[in-house]
């Protein structure tokens, strides 16, 4: 770094400490006591079941069969989703005020920049090697693997790290265009692994998940390790070049976006927050979202075809958001399979990562309960009630969720040999189930201020986790509810149907009591 440029961030720093902004060596060092703290008490014994967990022989000999594949899929989706992220949140991200005084200047930004983005690649790094050790570790306590294997994967693991990194500021510097094109090219490559015999020797996806535990030979391992070296070698050095290529309004506008949304967090209006980064309508403005007739009364289904249309327009104008729906709607169909045939915890884990994700995809389609919730305390137009209004809006999630998630189960079935019906009932009724709290979600409204109030007890004021769980609700919901209807339908296909009308008849009439209560 030249003398002047160091100069310069060192008056930056200095100002900005003067400005009482940042973090003093008080709040570093409570931090670091908080997450210590957190990590004992969370963390550890989280993991601690987890590595219990995959230590029980029949789940070893699982991780054993389906490590390598599942290793080389992360890694291609981990790539391709921070390509995605550098477009709403880089690694190359400051405060407002740090990025006019310091990407604001005539100081090239390869020194001004380096930083942050230092910091990202080493926790990703760090974060890559402790997650492949974490896995090495059960497979060394079950024989299945040496030592030395385990440091091979760890090793690779931390190379996968900053190549993750790399990738996050190549999707930030990018432009929209682009960066889809780059996960498209990278999910075509993952598939071109999965399909094509031999390419695993090739592509990056296949030099790691050569190197897992259970099927790698040490000896044999310095061609794929030394491919992932260079791989990682390359994205450093790429680094320096894509941080110069970083345009000022870019910068700026992230750095608002995020202060202004982690101000709305901390106020506890999460909704708001999360509002702060949904995609803005960019295409297919031309598309017709009244059809024809406009009002409805035509022989095609009447409103129910015209509010099926213009959801579905409305949803295709976000062409992300509306890939990320079918995508997570197709996950949440295979999570559901391992779900329905696993055992024991495995059968809550699995339950809870589909409702979270199916809760997530199916938000792409419910933008109509948003319009339901603020019309509710207004005169009915066109003589549509507010609860008709509802039923019009949920034949687009409960259609393109049950499609998705349907095809996911099929997609899981051949992967995978398990029972389709039992997965298909289970899939579809946990859809119907996550499309009511959606409903239910769609009118909470802001943060009660009764909820701030002081909540003491004898290990401090609780009333951090009476406002997270306020927030958490519907995803809480979601769980209990899709763990239920799994459960119940593996064991009974007739009696998961009666669960799952019960649940979902408690969980309609609670949204029906809030919306009419707006």
């Amino acid at each position: 770094m030249s003398r002047e440029t160091a100069v310069a961030l060192r008056a930056v720093r200095s100002i900005r400490r003067e400005r009482a902004e940042g973090n003093s060596r008080g709040d570093v060092a409570y931090a670091v006591y908080a997450g210590i703290m957190v990590a004992a008490i969370v963390v550890v014994p989280i993991l601690r079941a987890v590595v219990l967990y995959l230590a029980e022989p029949a789940a070893s000999a699982a991780l054993v069969a389906v490590g390598p594949a599942v290793s080389g899929t992360v890694f291609a989706l981990a790539c391709a989703a921070f390509v995605a992220l550098g477009g709403v949140r880089g690694p190359a991200m400051l405060s407002s005020f740090l990025v006019f005084a310091v990407a604001g200047n005539g100081h090239p930004r390869r020194r001004t920049l380096l930083r942050p983005v230092a910091r990202s690649v080493l926790a990703l790094a760090v974060a890559g090697a402790g997650i492949a050790l974490l896995v090495a570790l059960v497979l060394v306590a079950v024989g299945s693997t040496s030592v030395a294997g385990a440091i091979v994967f760890a090793v690779a693991g931390a190379l996968i790290g900053v190549v993750c990194g790399g990738c996050w500021l190549l999707g930030q510097r990018a432009s929209a265009a682009v960066r889809a094109w780059i996960v498209v090219g990278v999910l075509a490559t993952w598939a071109a692994w999965v399909v094509v015999p031999g390419s695993a020797s090739v592509l990056p996806w296949g030099w790691f998940a050569s190197l897992f535990p259970a099927a790698a030979d040490v000896a044999d391992a310095g061609l794929s390790l030394g491919g992932l070296g260079l791989l990682a070698a390359a994205a450093l050095a790429v680094i320096p070049m894509l941080l110069d290529g970083l345009r000022g309004p870019a910068l700026l506008a992230q750095a608002q976006r995020w202060q202004t949304a982690g101000t709305l967090a901390f106020t506890g209006d999460l909704a708001m927050a999360m509002g702060e980064f949904r995609a803005v309508p960019r295409r297919g403005r031309g598309l017709s979202a009244m059809g024809r007739g406009g009002r409805g009364g035509g022989r095609w289904g009447g409103l129910v075809w015209v509010f099926a249309r213009r959801d579905l327009v409305g949803s295709l104008r976000t062409p992300a958001r509306f890939v990320l729906a079918c995508a997570g709607c197709l996950g949440f169909g295979l999570l559901i399979v391992v779900a329905v045939g696993a055992s024991g915890v495995a059968v809550w884990i699995a339950a809870c990562a589909a409702a979270i994700v199916g809760f997530l995809a199916l938000g792409v389609w419910s933008d109509g309960f948003r319009h339901v919730a603020e019309v509710a305390a207004a005169p009915p137009l066109y003589g549509v009630s507010t609860l008709r209004l509802v039923g019009l809006h949920t034949v687009l999630p409960v259609v393109g969720g049950v499609v998705s998630s349907a095809a996911g189960v099929v997609v899981g079935v051949l992967l995978w040999g398990a029972v389709v019906w039992p997965a298909l009932a289970a899939a579809v009724l946990s859809v119907l189930l996550l499309v009511l709290v959606r409903v239910y979600d769609s009118a909470k409204g802001p943060l009660p201020l009764t909820l701030m109030a002081p909540v003491p007890t004898p290990a401090g004021d609780a009333s951090a986790l009476v406002v997270a769980a306020w927030q958490a609700d519907a995803a809480i919901i979601a769980c209990v509810l899709v763990c239920v209807t799994a459960a119940s339908v593996a064991a009974s296909s007739s009696g998961g149907v009666a669960v799952a009308v019960g649940l979902g008849s408690v969980v309609a009439w609670m949204a029906r009591r809030r919306i009419l209560a707006d």
